[in-house]
């Protein structure tokens, strides 16, 4: 699947996850108008927990661009679940929050991170 068609899910997952979060709540100027929301049903969620799984851990993971979009969708779909109360689709977004960040954080050592080295140590 090419790179910007991951892109562009991640904003359609973006979407319809609606307008919950911070980002919503501070208008600028005037009121918006507020849209309504698509429901969440677990059998449509679960798939996408998996493609948005494999947009951040993936083979395209050093794409930035992808990344961060699918970091984004995340961070939505997490406000919305947190919203509805939905224990089956928290738990695996919450982790896939914190693995990418974890994988934004360079600093950490990975402890099953084998060393290349050419020196057999006894």
């Amino acid at each position: 699947m090419p790179v910007a068609s991951k892109i562009e899910f991640c904003k359609f997952c973006r979407t319809w996850a609606g307008q919950d979060g911070e980002m919503y709540r501070k208008t600028e100027g005037g009121e918006k108008e507020v849209e309504g929301r698509v429901p969440l049903p677990w059998e449509l969620l679960q798939p996408v927990i998996r493609i948005l799984g494999h947009c951040l851990l993936g083979p395209n993971n050093r794409d930035v661009e992808l990344f961060d979009a699918a970091s984004e969708a995340c961070r939505c779909l997490f406000a919305r679940t947190m919203h509805d109360v939905n224990p089956k689709a928290i738990l695996p977004i919450r982790s896939l929050m914190t693995l990418s960040n974890n994988l934004m954080d360079k600093t950490q050592l990975d402890p099953t991170e084998l060393p290349f080295t050419d020196v057999i140590s006894l």
